[in-house]
């Protein structure tokens, strides 16, 4: 009796390591396809005419349906991604092109001037925003519009808020051009903000 309990307990725990295994294959398989997709897509920025991006509308770059507005280079931590524009701030309708790519959330175009919001997954294995947390104050990033203008911020403010803490979009100067990056961190229960002016 107890060598059938044994056995039965033996295959249920079998099956759950057998469901959780596939799991986890299915969700870095994802986000493999994802880095794969976003490499593209910064393959095709590097290559296509930025006149004609800003010109004609069926030359606008798209990465799964979302227009591409530019890219974010950061090379300390070794990042690189084309950002995407949405049409909401709404966190629960970002959470869709959150999972592709790194989103505008809030502000103008890239480089121009005033607070461009900016959002990307804290993701466990680094992808995304998964390693911002190792940047500090005196750090730079790089934004590139679709005009190929490359600008150099640097990191001024590094903090955690609350996910309601709307006060992160706003500009004390909208004469400077700033950059605000967003990711989830402690289990999503707050966010982790980096704010950073242009280098002149």
């Amino acid at each position: 009796m107890k060598h059938k309990i044994y056995k039965a307990i033996f295959i249920i725990l079998l099956i759950i390591a057998i469901v959780l295994l596939v799991c986890i294959i299915y969700k870095y398989g994802n986000r493999q396809l994802n880095e794969n997709k976003n490499k593209e897509i910064l393959e095709v920025m590097a290559k296509t005419d930025s006149e004609e991006i800003n010109t004609n509308e069926n030359a606008k770059i798209k990465m799964q349906g979302y227009e591409v507005i530019g890219k974010i280079k950061i090379d300390k931590i070794g990042i690189e991604y084309p950002i995407v524009s949405i049409e909401t701030s709404n966190p629960e309708e970002t959470k869709a092109p959150m999972k592709i790519a790194i989103v505008k959330y809030w502000g103008g175009n890239v480089n121009d001037f005033g607070n461009l919001s900016i959002a990307g997954h804290n993701n466990y294995d680094g992808t995304m925003f998964g390693k911002t947390k190792n940047l500090e104050v005196g750090d730079s990033i790089e934004l590139t519009d679709l005009n190929k203008h490359t600008i150099s911020y640097q990191i001024y403010r590094k903090f955690v808020t609350d996910p309601n803490d709307i006060s992160i979009l706003k500009t004390e100067d909208n004469s400077i051009r700033e950059v605000t990056l967003i990711t989830c961190t402690n289990g999503n229960k707050e966010r982790l903000i980096l704010k950073a002016e242009e280098i002149k």
